[in-house]
């Protein structure tokens, strides 16, 4: 009998023992399930206020780029149109065909405006051709350019004038040197360079002047270099008092090529080099017995090969004129 009590006192023992293990270990199970699900609503919460400021800032970069894009839309429309007015105020290429009736112009800005123009004028018995490069392209180069047709159109009208294309250059400086002016005072180094030539069909000759740039006759094998004065128009370290008055004896069925630097800058090839003037001229000796629109469309091509991936870096002008 006494066994017996013992056994049962024993097993008490260890009930009372289980069940105080149960129960710490019970408030231990809830106490960590409180605190996974205090942790559990913590992330949510944290979780929610990330979306909900993400979905903020994508709205509003949403909202920014929608601003940027009517900006950038509302400036594509401006440029543009200032490319319609450009368009304008340089010579069509019927006005072009109406002064000289063999010819082919190739006009090929960097951007949708450009720094380079040109102007057929007829100017007494003078038929004449501009070609201009203005400081930088795109924008700037299209504001100047503006001030140098505004130029031409004042200096550039009578038969005296083309006479005397040195003086027009002179007059044209002179204009474009007092209205670049900065605030300060100083003079701006922008400017441009120019070639003008003045046919006269009648003695047969070019009265030319020209402003930093070259211009070519081809005649039959021979290449004839036209050079003027290595200044531009504007404000210049090394500046002499007159750009020269310059003439050469024209034939019948000589071509007669005015360019900007755009074409001899163009980068590629293997290397990634310039074309240059000797491969421009190289280019122009095999193709200028052909007819003039095929002479535009294979000097187009070979820029376009020489190029390969490489972007136009400049703006592109080349005006050719068969005598």
């Amino acid at each position: 009998m006494i066994l017996l009590v013992d056994i049962t006192e024993n097993e008490a023992y260890w009930m009372d023992s289980l069940l105080n293990w149960a129960q710490e270990n019970i408030n231990l199970l809830l106490s960590s399930f409180v605190v996974s699900v205090l942790l559990v609503i913590a992330l949510f919460i944290v979780i929610y206020k990330i979306i909900i400021i993400k979905r903020k800032s994508e709205s509003r970069l949403a909202e920014k780029n929608m601003e940027i894009r009517e900006v950038n839309q509302k400036m594509l429309a401006s440029v543009i149109y200032a490319s319609r007015i450009q368009a304008a105020v340089i010579s069509s290429i019927v006005d072009v065909k109406a002064i000289f009736p063999e010819n082919f112009v190739l006009y090929r800005p960097r951007d949708i405006v450009g720094g380079d123009y040109y102007r057929a004028i007829r100017c007494g018995r003078y038929s004449v051709m501009i070609t201009a490069d203005c400081t930088g392209h795109g924008i700037p180069g299209a504001l100047l350019s503006m001030l140098g047709v505004s130029a031409l159109r004042e200096y550039m009208v009578t038969e005296y004038d083309a006479e005397n294309p040195g003086t027009v250059l002179d007059r044209i400086r002179t204009f474009i040197k007092s209205t670049l002016v900065a605030k300060d005072g100083r003079t701006l180094d922008d400017g441009m360079d120019m070639t003008i030539c003045c046919f006269d069909f009648e003695k047969m000759e070019i009265r030319y002047a020209i402003a930093n740039q070259t211009a070519l006759i081809l005649r039959g094998d021979n290449v004839i270099k036209l050079k003027g004065d290595s200044m531009p128009v504007g404000k210049y370290i090394v500046e002499r008092t007159h750009f020269q008055t310059l003439t050469v004896n024209i034939e019948k069925g000589d071509m007669v090529y005015m360019f900007s630097d755009g074409l001899q800058d163009q980068l590629g090839g293997s290397n990634c080099k310039k074309f240059l003037l000797k491969n421009l001229i190289a280019t122009l000796v095999e193709i200028h017995n052909e007819p003039l629109n095929e002479q535009r469309i294979a000097l187009e091509q070979e820029i376009i090969a020489w190029r390969g991936g490489i972007s136009q870096i400049d703006d592109m002008t080349m005006v050719g004129i068969r005598v």
